[in-house]
């Protein structure tokens, strides 16, 4: 028995002890305590309305969560449907970028991406509309 609760105690520790992934170039700020959700978008791409639906879906299934989302303002303007679909987000801040900051900052590269961060800023999914996101935080897509 006191080697399971040794091995338990131990990977306790290694999983808390993880450093975050939260990227630390971005303006962003992550909220603490809670899961944090990152939606950036280029107005102009054609899954963007979508992607911000799938986001709203996400903060639904992330009970708490606090959501970002990133418009590349640069990128053309913003469709009358995806006004109205940011306004139904809950719990979210909408930021409007010119620079290309954000988008380096969490290595997106296609125009779309959406990342969620536990409660300590690890990151627990990350997604996009192409195979183009970034290997090193494993990403997957949505369907």
């Amino acid at each position: 028995m006191g080697k399971l609760c040794l091995l338990v105690g131990l990977w306790m520790a290694a999983m808390t002890s993880r450093q975050e992934d939260w990227p630390t170039e971005t303006k962003l700020e992550r909220t603490a305590a809670c899961p944090t959700a990152v939606l950036l978008i280029e107005p102009s791409h054609e899954d963007a309305e979508a992607a911000v639906l799938e986001f709203a879906a996400t903060l639904t299934d992330e009970p708490g969560a606090r959501g970002h989302v990133v418009v590349l303002a640069g990128q053309g303007p913003v469709a009358s449907r995806v006004w109205k679909a940011l306004r139904t987000l809950p719990r979210t801040e909408v930021h409007f970028v010119q620079d290309d900051q954000e988008s380096e900052a969490f290595g997106v590269t296609n125009g779309l991406g959406m990342y969620v961060f536990d409660a300590w800023g690890r990151l627990k999914k990350q997604s996009g509309r192409s195979e183009e996101a970034p290997a090193a935080l494993g990403s997957f897509r949505l369907v």
